[in-house]
């Protein structure tokens, strides 16, 4: 609940003083660094912002704001009311997307959740909670990315088939969120081992297909597992180990089908330029562009030697690439089953959404291939993706 709470001040904390920072973008301070100790030092070595009544009223409004927010007997417009009540309504970031759509990744059930996804779930619940307070109409979409060769071999190093392993590990993660209290109001978990998740998924592909951007060839290159990626290797360390792995990466080579990612390089510089604050921090913009500026490559979407996926609708000696399977997750967990990609953008899904909150290691697969692939699919992008750093331990990230 105290956690909650200081990153709820936080995002109010940036937005009602935004004349400190530059910014009056509630996601601009959500993943800093030592979360709640920056604020009440910055407060407590700040004596005009004591005069502040907004600033004042934000941190007297401590137990009230948890007590109500945080109870599940008390009523949506209570806590609305004693939130309201504090804060100058006119000096918060209002939207008028209705319904708009906050989304965590979705995790890998290779194994159990841990720190780190509790880390970014309570960051989105409190965003959340903070724009169902003002009586707007947000959605909270998280859920579990559960195809791929990572989770095939954990299962199997387990003695359990991938399908009772994602099952197991799944559970535990909507375990953890009800431990943690995270948000019921407008709460959607997607699996993507559903069958409605997989026919969204395919259904996806053949739009891209359709397009044009997808095409076979052979791939020659250093694979890691752990990231369900091909690596350059000037990204590895010593012994082609990865760095965030620390695990040495394989050589393979194999005939996979292509998304022509290429081809959107300048649709995607242009995008960016126009939409300066879609990617945030500035720190991750800047590695956007740096990606942007070596050139894009296209990259593959299927693989012939990983049978734990979705079968490619064109030819099922092939399973769709992870990523592509995961991002997707994105428009399915908006969905009914009864209901197609049609549907999407003429019913009150959420879609696009307003933030992607993710992992930093994750960037390039939210920030360059998610937009190219909607924009081939023929949807809308979101409108803003925030990457935020690792928990770390012994100097190494906190992970599966």
């Amino acid at each position: 609940l105290e956690s909650i709470y200081y990153l709820s001040t936080m995002i109010s904390y940036s937005t009602c003083y935004k004349k400190s920072y530059g910014s009056s973008n509630p996601f601009a301070f959500i993943m800093s660094s030592s979360l709640s100790q920056s604020i009440f030092n910055h407060y407590n070595s700040t004596p005009q912002l004591h005069s502040n009544s907004t600033m004042h009223s934000i941190f007297n409004t401590k137990h009230r704001l948890i007590r109500h927010s945080c109870s599940s007997k008390s009523s949506p417009s209570s806590s609305r009311s004693i939130l309201m009540s504090n804060i100058n309504p006119n000096q918060l970031p209002i939207t008028t997307k209705d319904p708009f759509l906050i989304t965590t990744p979705l995790f890998y059930v290779n194994a159990k959740p841990h720190m780190g996804s509790a880390y970014t779930t309570m960051a989105v619940d409190a965003l959340h909670r903070f724009y169902h307070l003002l009586g707007m109409n947000s959605i909270l979409l998280t859920g579990c990315d559960e195809h791929g060769e990572k989770i095939a071999q954990a299962a199997l190093t387990l003695n359990r088939d991938p399908q009772s392993h994602c099952d197991l590990i799944s559970n535990e993660f909507i375990e953890l969120w009800k431990l943690l209290n995270i948000s019921k109001e407008n709460f959607k978990f997607i699996r993507t081992t559903s069958d409605h998740h997989q026919k969204i998924v395919k259904e996806f592909f053949t739009r891209v297909w359709n397009n044009g951007d997808i095409y076979k060839s052979e791939y020659n290159g250093i694979y890691c597992t752990g990231c369900e990626e091909y690596k350059d290797k000037t990204e590895l360390i010593s012994n082609d180990l990865c760095p965030i792995h620390q695990k040495q990466c394989i050589e393979r080579t194999e005939e996979n089908y292509f998304f022509a990612l290429s081809k959107y390089q300048r649709v995607l510089e242009e995008f960016y330029e126009q939409n300066p604050d879609f990617i945030l921090p500035l720190d991750r913009r800047n590695e956007v562009k740096a990606w942007m500026k070596s050139g894009l490559r296209d990259f593959s979407v299927s693989r012939a030697q990983n049978p734990w996926g979705i079968p490619v609708p064109q030819d099922d000696s092939q399973t769709i690439y992870v990523w592509f399977d995961a991002l997707v997750g994105y428009l399915s967990g908006l969905l009914e089953p009864n209901m197609t990609l049609s549907d999407l953008m003429e019913t009150k899904s959420g879609w696009p959404a307003q933030v992607h909150v993710i992992g930093k290691d994750i960037l390039r697969f939210h920030a360059l291939y998610w937009p190219a692939m909607l924009i081939s699919a023929g949807l809308p992008v979101p409108e803003r993706i925030f990457g935020h750093g690792f928990l770390t331990k012994d100097g190494m990230k906190m992970g599966k």
